[in-house]
């Protein structure tokens, strides 16, 4: 059984671990929230994010699919914020953002809540959570799959 049938959105690109407060996580992982708001952004080239839910849960607890990277000034990302579920106030995404010129919506397709919420030191023993974001390895990516999809539904 595939996590994405023949029918449905392929990743393509390289995956990112990235930490997410628990709030905006959960939106994710509810499907509310199709956008994640960044202040930078690796490159173009990521196909799919794995969701550190960060402190006080400290897990990885699922997988979105990047469908677009939008690079946009602070009032076309608060539109953008504004259609997708972005989770923000206007204010709290003013504070985000601060002085920055441009700033990233990332659109998120599909999104799988693992079946497990994983302990990523049982992965990587020497796991320091990200500010923004780490590339996981074509070696490591499978790791983190099949710790969060023990029943074996691989990508």
């Amino acid at each position: 059984m595939s996590l994405f049938p023949e029918s449905s959105q392929q990743p393509t690109g390289r995956a990112v671990l990235l930490s997410i407060k628990p709030k905006y996580a959960d939106l994710i992982l509810a499907g509310t929230k199709t956008v994640e708001l960044r202040r930078s952004w690796p490159s173009n080239d990521v196909g799919v994010m794995v969701i550190y839910s960060s402190s006080p849960v400290q897990r990885l607890t699922g997988i979105a699919l990047i469908t677009e990277i939008k690079e946009c000034d602070f009032e076309e990302l608060w539109g953008v914020a504004q259609a997708h579920g972005g989770g923000v106030s206007y204010d709290e995404l003013q504070e985000y953002i601060g002085k920055k010129k441009l700033a990233y919506g990332v659109m998120l397709g599909r999104v799988t809540p693992a079946e497990v919420f994983v302990d990523p030191k049982e992965i990587f023993p020497n796991f320091t959570p990200p500010q923004g974001f780490l590339y996981l390895s074509p070696q490591d990516f499978p790791r983190v799959m099949a710790a969060m999809f023990p029943s074996g539904v691989p990508l």
